[in-house]
């Protein structure tokens, strides 16, 4: 049985793990939070290729959801490792048909990759009821990569996937292909020449170690610093480098590769996606608009706190009273069963009155736990923390702050692990 690993590669929220399940029947775990895997989980299954009469043994690695392949985020950081690093077959990237654009960026990155590629445009379903049309064919024809509908929900689309697995498995090497603009397209191209005319045998297709090399990729670099045709090669990197330069007008490499994938990805959605009716807003919709507003978004946010905080006050009050009265009493019948001695005032003023303390406040702390996951569990923290991102950032801090803030009036155990949700080691130091 011939064994296929496959590194199953997505945005958060993209269905990944949804997709998983539908193709290997296994039980991973599904949500709609952000990081739901956050480590590699492995799914091994077998399929039967009925036409060559051949069984495989399909390794599926789902990787951690990242918005794209840098070191910003330890999600991000455990899928570029693997992707750049680990030994595997060919990536299935998992696409949200609903925000094609913004996807294909991460697409465009893993082209450059020079991997082998199946491109799965998940939750399609999702996708038509919003009247969105995605022209696949097409879209396969612009990346060279298969593309294959899938809605995960409804299990459509998953016999073609593994199928697509097997047949681009079989390849000896990628088909796939990123345009990028003119300047950039052709100093790759003499690169490319450059290795033709040597004679120099690429390990992947010239293009991509020639676009490797305008990224200034160290592992390049590195490979071929020392291969004899370096001492060749190094001049013309350098003038084509300066020729990017100059017609970018900046140094930042990363900055030009970035809006042009951004350029791409831009370019491919138009190319295939239309739009044919606009969904009429739902009540959900309407209350966004309003809660999310640029004049009264912040207003009634303030007003909602403000009325939490009253709730947790006012209301906490009362029980609060009478749990004082009752380890009041409870204290004073201690001494009168211990007398007015060291035992006595041990058991009334130590022990009863200490924990009284500690539960005259419970009600307060419940009150506001509760009201906070009211917020959460109905979406409104999520829509607070981009409607206060901007605010944050001038503290150089991230949106996503203000919820471990907010549950810091409560506690601040909770407020710590709540930190756990900032995606950036520095932007959760900054919180806590």
């Amino acid at each position: 049985m011939e064994k296929i690993t496959v590194a199953l590669v997505g945005q958060p929220n993209v269905g990944k793990s949804s997709l998983i399940n539908a193709i290997s029947d296994a039980k991973l775990k599904v949500g709609n939070f952000s990081g739901v895997t956050v480590d590699k989980t492995e799914v091994v299954f077998n399929y039967c290729d009925e036409v060559q009469c051949r069984d495989y043994e399909i390794h599926i690695i789902d990787l951690p959801g990242a918005y794209s392949l840098n070191d910003y985020t330890l999600e991000e950081r455990v899928t570029k490792n693997f992707i750049t690093k680990k030994k595997y077959d060919l990536i299935v990237n998992v696409i949200d048909a609903t925000n094609l654009e913004r996807n294909l960026i991460l697409t465009s990155e893993l082209l450059e990759t020079g991997k082998k590629m199946v491109i799965a445009l998940n939750m399609m379903d999702e996708a038509e009821k919003e009247g969105i049309k995605i022209d696949a064919k097409q879209l396969s024809e612009i990346l060279g990569v298969p593309v294959i509908k899938t809605s995960a929900a409804q299990h459509s689309g998953i016999k073609e996937l593994q199928e697509a697995i097997i047949s681009v498995y079989k390849k000896p090497q990628t088909e796939s292909k990123i345009v990028y603009s003119d300047v950039i397209e052709e100093e790759k191209l003499r690169i490319v020449n450059f290795f033709r005319e040597k004679r120099y045998t690429c390990k992947v297709p010239c293009e991509k170690i020639a676009i490797k090399l305008l990224q200034e990729d160290k592992e390049t670099y590195r490979y071929l610093h020392d291969e004899p045709i370096w001492l060749e090669l190094q001049p013309i990197v350098r003038e084509a480098l300066s020729h990017i330069y100059i017609h970018y007008g900046t140094k930042d490499i990363e900055e030009i590769f970035e809006d042009e994938r951004i350029a791409f990805a831009r370019g491919a959605a138009r190319e295939v996606m239309r739009v044919e009716k606009r969904k009429e807003k739902n009540l959900t919709d309407r209350i966004d608009d309003i809660l999310i507003d640029k004049y009264f978004g912040i207003p009634i946010f303030l007003f909602l706190m403000w009325g939490l905080f009253q709730l947790t006050f006012t209301f906490g009050a009362i029980p609060m009273d009478y749990i004082d009265q009752f380890f009041t009493a409870l204290a004073e019948s201690a001494k009168d069963i211990f007398g007015d001695g060291e035992l006595g005032s041990v058991v009334a003023d130590g022990m009863i009155s200490g924990v009284g303390a500690v539960v005259m406040f419970l009600p307060n702390i419940i009150i506001l736990f509760l009201g906070i996951a009211l917020l959460e569990t109905t979406g409104y923290m999520s829509r607070v923390s981009f409607l206060l991102d901007g605010f944050f950032h001038k503290f150089g801090q991230h949106g996503k702050s203000f919820i471990p803030l907010v549950t810091g009036f409560g506690c601040s155990v909770p407020a710590y692990m709540a930190a756990r949700t900032l995606k950036n080691e520095k932007d959760r130091l900054l919180t806590l």
